[in-house]
């Protein structure tokens, strides 16, 4: 890799997790110039990465204002939620009937270590950030047998977006404390390669934090973009 490929992939990782962890909050105005200075990098290499960001859906360009942290709402996470079933589904099926034994080995080692995670961050002992982390490598090893890499790159996408609201909605992984029961069921599924039930819990949970957060939103009276 070239000193500048090296210099662009380092500004887009950087970039890409401040965005995903919301340190780059929801959209906050991204000056070039500022994170060039703060980062270390050249304009070249922020332009480049904040270009791919925004083919992420991560990042926005404004007309004659430059680039921001897109914006989420809480009314916007049903339009989310039904596009990544939509696409989650036929991933989880195929997930199902390929997997293998060893697929089997690692999805409980991880749900093992995952369902561990979130009782800490409930209490405050674990970072948000390490809840986010795996929770992904969970999905990732889940869906990890389905052959159709075209809907997988559409998964991420969508998932990345959703990383995003549990960092902006702190309450969400708060809520998702609650369903612990809910998940074992569900890997009791996959594992039993009961593709019907897992499908009708995967759409149960989708259903439960749905409805979390359109109550959140009532509670608070909140149906705007969130912004920085």
């Amino acid at each position: 890799m070239s000193t500048d490929s090296s210099i662009t992939q380092r500004a887009y990782q950087e970039l890409r997790s401040d965005l995903l962890t919301c340190r780059l909050p929801p959209g906050q105005r991204i000056t070039i110039s500022r994170i060039q200075k703060e980062k270390g990098l050249s304009q070249a290499a922020v332009r480049e990465a904040l270009s791919r960001l925004t083919a992420e859906g991560l990042v926005e360009i404004e007309r004659n204002a430059g680039f921001r942290a897109t914006p989420v709402s809480t009314s916007g996470f049903r339009e989310l939620a039904e596009a990544s079933m939509f696409i989650e589904i036929p991933c989880l099926r195929s997930a199902i009937e390929l997997g293998d034994l060893e697929w089997e080995g690692r999805l409980l080692a991880i749900y093992h270590v995952s369902s561990k995670t979130l009782p800490d961050v409930h209490e405050g002992s674990v970072d948000l950030v390490h809840y986010t982390n795996q929770r992904e490598a969970f999905y990732d090893v889940l869906l990890a047998p389905c052959r159709n890499q075209w809907l997988l790159k559409a998964w991420k996408q969508l998932y990345i977006q959703q990383m995003r609201y549990r960092h902006t909605f702190e309450r969400l992984a708060e809520y998702e404390a609650g369903l612990n029961d809910h998940y074992r069921r569900f890997i009791d599924a996959v594992i039993a390669r009961d593709a019907e039930q897992a499908e009708a819990l995967c759409r149960g949970q989708y259903d439960n934090v749905i409805g979390f957060m359109e109550s959140l939103r009532l509670r608070t009276g909140k149906d705007s973009d969130i912004t920085g």
